[in-house]
């Protein structure tokens, strides 16, 4: 097969892998899903030992919530739970500035020659492409310690903040061709684009059961059960709706009358 040819049947491929993962985002919106699908064809794709797709929380920890492993070079870490420490907001902001983080080689450091090297000499320019450039030593211990060789690392964005990370890991040294980061970029885009319909799903759900609750409630107002019967009822409407705990309600006292407390789930 000439070089044409083999060129031809990369773009197919790649283009059928965009598809497929696209394909999967439009029709189901559930997360989990499409992050063990987007995984396992990234790490088909590059042909690596590990692939996983990590989550952070609101206090800065975070957790591996899809993953795709080949054989038993590398352990597994799905579900696992690591402190925030782990990734300090330095190497946050290196993330979200450079997009992309290259490591070649884990234990030498070694770079591959990048866009921002003259062709003719290998010499960097004035420029350094910052997604190779030096990862922190502790970093280098950590991957070290998980028999990682080689790492790529791409940033999940959601309304343009870090909502978490794809981490490709492979157990030797790796090179990754300009094509193949430009591909694994356009698979992560589609899984910011899946996270950002989620949101607005779960949202527009929300909404619709808020709306759903209140107009039980108007219901029940204008319904002929006994006061009462009608301020208990809403009160546990009104509770279930805002996922408390309890709740009281509080009925001021009209003349001749004396005033009442209503109590629920305490």
């Amino acid at each position: 097969m000439d070089s044409t040819s083999s060129n031809l049947e990369q773009v197919l491929d790649q283009g059928g892998l965009l598809n497929r993962i696209s394909n999967r985002i439009r029709r189901s919106l559930e997360l989990q899903e499409i992050f063990t699908t987007t995984a396992l064809e990234i790490r088909a794709f590059l042909g690596i030992d590990r692939v996983k797709v990590y989550q952070f929380h609101p206090d800065g920890s975070g957790k591996v919530v899809a993953e795709s492993i080949a054989g038993d070079r590398l352990p597994s870490l799905l579900g696992l739970h690591f402190p925030a420490e782990d990734i300090p907001p330095q190497a946050r902001e290196l993330f979200v500035k450079a997009r992309q983080r290259v490591i070649m080689d884990v234990i030498s450091q070694r770079k591959i020659l990048n866009q921002l090297d003259c062709l003719e000499t290998g010499k960097m320019l004035e420029s350094e492409d910052i997604r190779y450039s030096i990862a922190d030593p502790c970093h280098v211990q950590y991957l070290t310690s998980m028999g990682v060789g080689s790492s790529l690392t791409l940033p999940i964005l959601h309304q343009e903040q870090l909502w978490g990370l794809l981490a490709c890991h492979h157990s030797g040294s790796r090179h990754f061709s300009a094509p193949e980061l430009k591909m694994v970029q356009l698979l992560v885009d589609q899984v910011s684009i899946a996270i950002a319909q989620a949101y607005l799903l779960s949202q527009a759900r929300q909404k619709a059961t808020h709306e759903a609750t209140i107009n039980q409630i108007s219901c029940l107002l204008h319904s002929p059960l006994t006061a009462t019967d009608i301020y208990q009822t809403v009160l546990e409407e009104a509770v279930q709706a805002l996922q408390a705990a309890g709740g009281r309600l509080y009925v001021t006292a009209t003349e001749g009358q004396s005033p009442q407390l209503y109590r629920t789930g305490e």
